[in-house]
């Protein structure tokens, strides 16, 4: 009797309530890359309301969190007049700066990849590098400390160059091959583009010379190696943020990653090179230490 007058107290006892929040996402359109993004994000956060928007849709009361995916959705987002909190994805560093000031808390959550990221890949890939080289143009010069950070992280030195694409990119390119042990490729649209490609890729490997990065898009036409964020990897990456608490301001890189790499350019180079996983998780070992 005692036992069960005790089970029924308990079960008349007010429970718990999670409270969900909501978040909207602005989406510049629907692809397979949006699809993949919306599944993986409602995963991650499964006691959550997720709803989708897209850039002519005004955000619903009782949101919590705008997320905004590209740069038309964050440019789409910028014209609301309320003052929610706002986490922009697949925005680049290169994209930030074009874009106006919001006037509104906002955190970016940036597409390209972590410096840090790229030089312990080129480290685990070529280990006797001592000189690493990356070319830039003024849009991108206020990245030029978070690379010598990285490159200062992994005891190798950064020669850096800024350049003129449509004057001095060949000869620049080749000083800084000449003085430097690999290429690392910066997201720059005026150096690393359909036009400046071939000359960048032919010129580095006729020298023997690595070139790394600059995006996933770059691996096909010849790069070695890169890392990126997928769809799955954004969303997680989101996720863990919101757990975390998205800051009011400022940018971040994705916590989640993936290698993708041309084992094609790695035999022709003669570079043992093994599979994107191991990288990835070789990669992941080695931020957890620090």
């Amino acid at each position: 009797m005692k036992r069960w007058l005790a089970a029924l107290l308990v079960c008349c006892l007010p429970a718990q309530a999670t409270i969900a929040e909501q978040y909207a996402v602005i989406m510049p359109g629907t692809s397979a890359l949006t699809q993949q993004f919306m599944a993986s994000l409602g995963n991650a956060l499964p006691e959550d309301r997720i709803i989708e928007l897209s850039v002519n849709d005004a955000v619903p009361e009782g949101t919590d969190l705008v997320i905004t995916m590209g740069r038309q959705g964050l440019e789409a987002r910028l014209q609301q007049p309320d003052g929610l909190p706002t986490l922009a994805t697949y925005v680049t560093a290169e994209s930030l700066l074009a874009t106006a000031a919001a006037d509104k808390p906002m955190h970016a959550l940036l597409a390209n990849p972590k410096p840090a990221r790229q030089v312990a890949l080129a480290k685990l890939l070529v280990p006797g590098i001592r000189r690493i080289g990356i070319l830039l143009t003024e849009q991108t010069q206020a990245g030029l400390p978070e690379w010598r950070q990285a490159a200062a992280q992994q005891n190798t030195d950064l020669v850096s160059v800024t350049v003129d694409p449509q004057q001095n990119l060949t000869r620049k390119l080749v000083d800084i091959i000449t003085d430097s042990d690999i290429l690392l490729g910066t997201d720059d649209s005026l150096i690393y583009n359909a036009d400046n490609l071939k000359t960048i890729l032919l010129t580095s490997y006729s020298r023997s010379k690595v070139l790394i990065g600059p995006s996933a898009p770059f691996i096909d036409a010849g790069s070695l190696t890169t890392t990126y964020s997928s769809p799955d990897d954004m969303a997680r990456s989101t996720a863990w943020l919101i757990k975390q608490g998205v800051p009011g301001s400022g940018s971040s890189y994705p916590k989640h990653f993936s290698v993708l790499s041309n084992a094609q350019v790695a035999r022709s180079l003669g570079i043992p090179l093994p599979d994107d996983a191991t990288l990835a998780q070789r990669l992941a070992e080695l931020e957890h230490a620090q």
